[in-house]
């Protein structure tokens, strides 16, 4: 575990639980990193990964537990997968998406370039949306009604 520490398993793995899988931790993490891969275009995701202790920052922290967690159950029987450790897994898959997507803020840090101005563009909607009718009414003809 590079990222990662023992303590950060504590209340999602029992410590009986974490000492039974842990043989599978490195490969774990290894998985819950490769979901990282859609926040890699607009955040500096190796920088976050490269952080320890209390500098990691706690959102990523929590996302990796519950994703790594769900790996380390995948040594073991499906119906043997607590149902909270499979919720967890695909809350974290959904924020995953969301952030990438724009649709969820992020305390992440994002991609700079040389003089470290911010590269990343997040679209922001604030245009109406537009109609498809062939013949939209107008507000004159209403008003005259």
């Amino acid at each position: 575990m590079d990222f990662l520490i023992n303590n950060d398993f504590e209340g999602v793995l029992a410590e009986s639980v974490y000492i039974k899988l842990g043989d599978d931790v490195d490969e774990s993490e290894a998985l819950a990193i490769s979901h990282l891969d859609p926040l890699r275009g607009k955040f500096a995701i190796d920088v976050e990964l490269a952080k320890s202790g209390t500098n990691r920052n706690k959102t990523l922290v929590r996302m990796m537990v519950n994703i790594t967690a769900y790996y380390l159950y995948n040594t073991v029987p499906d119906d043997e997968i607590p149902q909270r450790i499979i919720d967890n897994f695909k809350m974290e898959i959904a924020n995953i998406e969301k952030i990438a997507s724009g649709k969820m803020n992020s305390t992440l840090e994002t991609l700079t370039d040389d003089d470290g101005n911010s590269v990343t563009v997040f679209r922001w909607n604030s245009n109406r949306g537009r109609s498809h009718e062939l013949y939209p009414p107008s507000t004159t003809a209403k008003e005259s009604l």
